[in-house]
């Protein structure tokens, strides 16, 4: 144990033992970890990682419990239970989980958040946004037979596959939300298996696996099953799905999933608040700091978002560049990715209450790109076909195509029959169709990573 941690988990006790209504659960957590690190007790990996797990979940509580007024005892229990955790799992040493600090700090010109700041700035015109976009997305991506009117980058073709939509969350604007009158469904390892082999005979190698947040049925078991059984089949799936635990995303890892994605939505925290209401997408830090979870674990591809209607979209826009600048810091090594999916179509009751133009969605891609020049882009059937068209000439390296958002909605074709879907699709060509357009424009088509 290092000389920091180890004296700190025994001060730590007092407080807890002080404040804590539920200290005589959590200080035994305390005491073993601080004989385990200083070698006063031998235990086996798997005591050792199940003991981690339970002092992330109880950081994750803590931070919660005082997150309107935190204290800077508050602030130093977390980073303990933080770094005491990833020292029983045998991780590289690391400075305390804090990107809060980094989406909150404030920029200079010079950094990322600052060129895409300039980006935004109306003064700028588009066109000559769009065309800096253009140049950088060619210098970074472009394919090796490109030639000057010839192929102009590899675009990588997926599709989701949803996987559940069962959910705890009361999330105001989705689909999938608890309190939503919609049939669900919930589809077995078998069914997913059927749903790939559709989309095996569509081209796609790459899926993204979407469900719904329902602990009961979506389990780390589940999908690791699911995970597997796709990576058999020669499928590289990635994960869109409620956060994980640090071990839980081990164990998708090890089950041959290739990468994350997970929205923020907003990182406006109020505004967070108020459009997750109940379940556990309320925690704010659990969410936040899913990506940097999934990253200790060990995936390469990290995918960041925002959902463009729901706050600022410039101030959104530049928190999740000051996020992604923390975690390529933390881990350099790793793919960024980037999307922005936009409000369309909600349930009924629900109005985004900062609608986002079309000249502005343009402008935030190529603000990104700008930001980030070798990141992936990536654009979903949200949009309409000539939107998707012109920003696929300008900044996107990824495109979905022939979406369902539906599980099972590859049976028959796009039809969702009785099951509801998480929200409507606005591109309805075949992914045959799409691959067409693309290559007719010069693009070199890829169906795999």
């Amino acid at each position: 144990m290092s000389i920091e941690l180890q004296p700190l988990l025994g001060r730590l006790a007092d407080g807890v033992r002080a404040s804590d209504r539920s200290a005589p659960e959590r200080l035994p957590l305390l005491a073993q970890a601080e004989q385990i690190l200083a070698g006063e007790k031998d235990a086996p990996e798997e005591q050792r990682k199940e003991l981690a797990h339970s002092l992330e979940q109880w950081r994750y509580q803590q931070l919660d419990e005082h997150r309107r007024s935190p204290t800077t005892a508050d602030r130093r229990l977390a980073d303990a239970l933080d770094l005491a955790a990833n020292q029983l799992t045998r991780r590289p040493p690391r400075p305390p989980r804090w990107p809060r600090a980094a989406i909150e700090d404030t920029y200079s010109e010079n950094s990322q958040a600052g060129q895409a700041a300039a980006c935004l700035d109306r003064d700028l015109s588009l066109e000559e946004l769009v065309r800096r976009a253009t140049e950088l997305t060619l210098e970074h991506f472009a394919a090796p037979t490109s030639h000057p009117g010839g192929t102009r980058w590899r675009m990588l073709l997926y599709a989701p596959l949803y996987l559940s939509s069962h959910c705890v969350n009361h999330c105001l604007y989705c689909g999938f939300r608890a309190p939503h009158n919609i049939q669900r469904r919930h589809l077995a390892r078998e069914e997913a298996l059927r749903q790939a082999e559709i989309l095996l005979g569509r081209g796609f190698r790459h899926v993204l696996l979407v469900a719904g947040d329902f602990p009961g049925l979506t389990t780390t078991e589940y999908y690791a099953g699911v995970i597997r059984a796709l990576a058999d089949r020669g499928i590289s799936p990635a994960i869109e799905i409620a956060p994980q635990s640090t071990s839980s995303y081990a164990e998708l890892l090890a089950a041959g999933a290739c990468g994350i994605t997970l929205y923020q939505e907003t990182y406006h925290e109020e505004l967070y608040a108020l459009y997750h209401p109940r379940g556990s997408k309320a925690s704010y830090d659990w969410r936040l700091e899913g990506v940097e979870r999934a990253a200790e674990a060990g995936m390469t591809r990290l995918g960041l978002g925002i959902l463009l209607g729901l706050a600022d979209p410039r101030q959104d826009l530049l928190a999740m560049i000051r996020h992604a600048e923390y975690l390529h810091a933390r881990f350099p090594d790793r793919t960024l990715a980037f999307s922005l999916p936009r409000i369309h179509q909600a349930p009924e009751d629900f109005r985004p209450p900062y609608p986002v133009d079309d000249q502005t969605f343009i402008r935030l891609y190529c603000a990104l790109r700008v930001a980030f020049p070798r990141a992936e882009l990536v654009l979903s059937t949200r949009e309409a076909p000539p939107l998707r068209n012109r920003l696929a000439t300008i900044c996107i390296t990824q495109l979905s195509a022939g979406s369902s958002t539906v599980p099972g909605g590859y049976e028959d074709g796009a039809a969702a029959g009785p099951y509801g879907g998480q929200f409507p699709v606005s591109d309805h060509r075949t992914p045959a169709e799409v691959a067409q357009w693309l290559e007719a424009a010069g693009f070199e088509v890829a169906w795999n990573l």
